[in-house]
């Protein structure tokens, strides 16, 4: 017999995205890459669906987002007599979710970071050094849409697995992190975030003037080796 004539594939629908407002503005250019620029992304709208793929915010469709609205911004310059490389704001925030914003510096940025070729510019990042870091969460909606969600798939009420929460950050983030004082000020902190999903802030300070290199991250033996050679204080709320 004759084969079926093949159907016509149907087209995906078209993801829509939105954007309300948008400004950049960059300063001097080094080898062709701006030193300094601050971007602002306001309005920029998308269905949940989009980002599924995404570790960390493919979940969101099943807290209940369907639609996502965010504001983004990323401020930058840099210092060449200093080598610093400054981050006054990189900060995301969603409608009825929140925001996450990051401020620091890091030390050991040369000339040689800018360079056009990607060998010579990955290679003299090896040399970065972070030397501070701030860190605020806010929540407004996200945190209470993830423990419904999770409780419902585990079968708790939602006050039992805020507990399970609770009891793991103010003790099992302290042991992970090597007890210290700035270990329990974060697993106190974040215990208390848990507890009352508000704003926690973290701020750490490489005891060190010259910051910690990237390659002794990656090459601590422990989360605790790293948080030794920091100043560390967190709260919340």
């Amino acid at each position: 017999p004759a084969a079926a004539p093949a159907l016509p594939p149907v087209a995906a629908a078209p993801t829509q995205i939105g954007l309300r407002d948008g400004a950049f503005a960059f300063g001097p250019l080094r080898d062709g890459l701006p030193t300094t620029g601050r971007a602002t992304l306001s309005g920029l709208t998308l269905p949940a669906t989009a980002v599924a793929g995404i570790p960390g915010l493919g979940s969101l469709g099943a807290y209940g987002y369907r639609d996502l609205d965010l504001n983004v911004v990323a401020d930058t310059a840099w210092n060449e007599a200093a080598k610093e490389l400054s981050f006054s704001e990189v900060s995301v925030s969603g409608k009825d979710m929140g925001s996450v914003k990051v401020n620091g510096i890091l030390g050991g940025i040369g000339p040689a970071v800018f360079d056009p070729d990607p060998s010579v510019s990955t290679f003299a990042m090896l040399g970065a050094t972070a030397k501070t870091l701030d860190l605020r969460i806010e929540n407004s909606g996200l945190f209470e849409r993830f423990i419904a969600s999770q409780s419902k798939s585990l079968s708790l009420k939602p006050e039992e697995l805020t507990q399970e929460y609770v009891t793991a950050t103010t003790f099992g983030v302290p042991a992970i992190l090597g007890n210290s004082a700035g270990a329990k000020a974060i697993g106190a902190a974040l215990g208390q975030f848990v507890t009352r999903p508000g704003t926690f802030l973290l701020s750490a300070k490489a005891k060190n003037a010259g910051g910690i290199g990237m390659l002794e991250f990656s090459a601590a033996p422990t989360p605790g080796a790293v948080l030794d050679r920091l100043d560390v204080s967190a709260k919340a709320n």
